[in-house]
């Protein structure tokens, strides 16, 4: 059988399509119609290699340092098991990051990235997994609605690399390929 969004089942199911989806095999996720943004082109080998060691990811951002007053932390949302959700504590905790993760929505946000010194993009909180609803099946929504969501934010403003590193050493995962622009 042909795995797709209605016949996933767990969150290894749904790491492997968004991957897919991150590397062009898949036109657009069940919460994210089209193609990543541009942005992303820089982070698709890391973010494809997150979600398929576990890391279902929802929202990333670069790092970067943009014309015109804007400005970036890199940033990345999604959902993790309890083992996964473990392992990012535990690598993350002597970091300079910051790691948020939850199951129920706290209110705490992050700003990550600023138009001419004014907040524009928050992350934190919990993503609604409802949004997933009629686009996976009823398993799939299961392994979400008892999975962790986890924000991990760079607090350096327009640091590229820093926070790519340090996932990809906590999940065991081969170094990303240089991801500045």
């Amino acid at each position: 059988m042909t795995l797709t969004w209605a016949t996933a089942t767990s969150l290894t199911d749904l790491g492997e399509l968004t991957a897919r989806w991150l590397t062009g095999d898949l036109d657009e996720t069940p919460t994210y119609g089209g193609p990543p943004d541009e942005e992303t082109a820089t982070l698709v080998p890391v973010l494809a290699a997150l979600n398929r060691a576990g890391f279902v990811t929802d929202f990333s951002q670069p790092g970067q340092e943009l014309d015109q007053g804007w400005r970036q932390r890199a940033a990345i949302s999604g959902f993790v098991d309890d083992p996964t959700c473990r392992r990012l504590t535990a690598a993350l905790a002597a970091t300079d990051l910051v790691l948020l993760h939850e199951y129920s929505d706290s209110g705490v946000r992050i700003p990550v990235t600023l138009d001419h010194g004014a907040a524009h993009t928050w992350v934190g909180g919990v993503s609604g997994f409802e949004d997933w609803e009629g686009e996976v099946g009823k398993t799939a929504l299961y392994a979400l609605d008892n999975a962790w969501y986890v924000t991990v934010v760079d607090p350096v403003w327009g640091r590229a690399e820093h926070l790519w590193h340090v996932l990809t050493n906590a999940l065991n995962l081969p170094h990303p390929a240089k991801v500045s622009r």
